[in-house]
C-alpha cells in the first residue's frame, strides 16, 4: 500500500472546512479530476459515496463509506473500486494557532490492483496531495473566509 499524509493551515474555522469536506456532491466544482459524485446511501454521519475520477490514464469509479465526526474528522474506507484493492484515509481538523484557522491533515492509504506498478501507486498517493489540499483550501477560503 502507498501511504501519504500532508497538513496545511486553512484560513477558516474547523467547522467551516468540515462543511466543505462533507459536501461530496460539490467536489466536481473544485476538484478537476473528479468528474461525477453520487451519494448512494447513508444517514446522519455515515454516507456511501460513488466517485468517477480521471486518473490521467483512465477514468475509474469507486465507492467509499465516509464517517463524519463533526467538526474534527472525516474518515473513509473503500467499499468497491476499479483498479483498487483499498482506499482508506481521513481528514483530521483542529483549530489552528491563529483564531479562525484550521490545521488540516489529510492521510491516505491506497492499494491499487496488482496490475499497477508500485511506483505509480506511490505517485498517485503522494503527488496528487498538494493539488488536492490547495483545491480544498481555496474552496473553503472562498466560501467561508472571514469578512473584513
Amino acid at each position: 500500500m502507498a501511504q501519504a499524509s500532508r497538513s496545511v493551515t486553512i484560513n477558516v474555522p474547523p467547522e467551516k472546512l468540515f462543511e466543505v469536506i462533507v459536501d461530496y456532491e460539490k467536489y466536481p466544482e473544485f476538484l478537476p479530476e473528479v468528474k461525477k459524485v453520487h451519494v448512494n446511501a447513508g444517514q446522519g454521519s455515515i454516507k456511501e459515496v460513488t466517485y468517477t475520477v480521471d486518473i490521467k490514464a483512465k477514468v475509474i469509479t469507486y465507492t467509499l463509506k465516509h464517517t463524519a465526526e463533526k467538526p474534527a474528522k472525516v474518515a473513509w474506507t473503500m467499499i468497491k473500486g476499479e483498479m483498487m484493492k483499498g482506499n482508506d484515509g481521513a481528514w483530521t481538523l483542529k483549530a489552528g494557532a491563529q483564531p479562525g484557522t484550521t490545521e488540516a491533515t489529510y492521510t491516505i492509504d491506497l492499494k491499487l490492483s496488482s496490475l499497477v506498478p508500485g511506483f505509480i501507486e506511490k505517485a498517485l498517493a503522494e503527488q496528487s496531495l498538494p493539488g488536492l489540499m490547495a483545491n480544498f483550501k481555496a474552496r473553503a477560503e472562498k466560501l467561508h473566509a472571514a469578512k473584513v
